[in-house]
């Protein structure tokens, strides 16, 4: 009998503790939710997510998913589900790209999607130098599971458990960028959710309206190759939401011909990545990320690791 409420005990420290560093870490991220854009590690490879100037950069069309599971050890950690395609139609110089996502922490879930349009200007006589500009346009749908949160937070006075605030909204917005792509140096700028839409969740007196906030994307990677078969790729990512600090993520990526390749990776103040990939004919892209989080799960056992996998193939003749 004692040994069963010992394990009934421990049991509910372990939900306590899972519940309470998910909340937290939800508070904690910029402006609160559902604004922040989600972060993956292979970011290099999917830049049309960033960017919708960079639809279509890769130049041949192709369609993949993407699965990323942080936080492995804590129940509720959050997990990112992408679908994509993308093309690039050269006789007209645009780019296509659209994705849906479904992007869960804790008790909140969003779902949604975007269609990336690019134009381009040739620099040289080909294709491989090229100065392109996107627009994008997405909708969402944002929710929180009241019943999660009525189950696991004892406190009825909280805004989104009172007066009847929505337990969704949906909502869209807009993105535009700019991005140059050559043989050698890729650089991109852009800004998502332009409009700011509002959510509407806090409907009770003195709480803001929930809103979507712009989030500021810098992208670069530079190809240098050191013999005939191996190219290294230096790549960084900054992104910013006003008023509060900037988040940054830079990386090496070793590239043997269009076959394999493996890197390293350096979340700024948050996490280490190694990552590794194969390309089967020159069609389909089979990549791994693994992310070991420093802050803020590194005193959890088992809580600080995130794992990705991604999937592509390519429409190549």
């Amino acid at each position: 009998m004692k040994m069963t409420n010992k394990k009934t005990t421990c049991m509910r420290i372990k939900t306590i503790v899972s519940i309470t560093t998910i909340l937290l870490c939800w508070v904690c991220l910029p402006k609160a939710g559902a604004q922040q854009i989600f972060a993956i590690s292979q970011y290099m490879q999917h830049n049309f997510i960033y960017n919708p100037a960079a639809a279509g950069a890769s130049d041949n069309a192709s369609v993949g998913a993407l699965y990323r599971k942080m936080w492995s050890g804590i129940d509720g950690g959050p997990q990112t589900t992408i679908l994509y395609g993308d093309t690039y139609f050269e006789k007209k110089r645009t780019g296509l790209a659209v994705f849906v996502y479904d992007d869960k922490t804790g008790p909140t879930d969003r779902t949604g999607g975007q269609v990336n349009l690019s134009y381009s200007i040739n620099l040289g006589n080909d294709k491989s130098r090229r100065l392109m500009f996107g627009l994008g346009g997405s909708f969402m749908q944002y929710k929180i599971d009241e019943a999660y949160l009525s189950q696991n937070i004892n406190d009825p006075s909280d805004p989104l458990l009172e007066n009847g605030s929505p337990d969704s909204k949906i909502t869209g917005d807009a993105a535009a960028g700019i991005y140059l792509k050559t043989p050698t140096l890729n650089v991109g700028a852009s800004v998502e959710q332009i409009i700011q839409s509002k959510l509407g969740f806090l409907k009770a007196e003195n709480n803001p309206e929930g809103q979507l906030y712009r989030n500021y994307f810098l992208m670069a990677d530079y190809n240098l190759r050191t013999d005939d078969e191996d190219v290294l790729i230096p790549n960084a990512l900054l992104m910013y939401v006003p008023n509060t600090p900037a988040d940054f993520q830079m990386g090496v990526k070793l590239m043997h011909e269009d076959f394999l390749w493996i890197g390293l990776g350096y979340h700024y103040q948050q996490s280490y990545t190694v990552y590794a990939g194969v390309k089967v004919a020159h069609k389909l892209e089979l990549g791994y990320a693994y992310d070991q989080y420093q802050t803020p799960l590194s005193a959890f056992d088992n809580g600080s690791a995130s794992n990705e996998l991604s999937l592509r193939y390519y429409f190549i003749k």
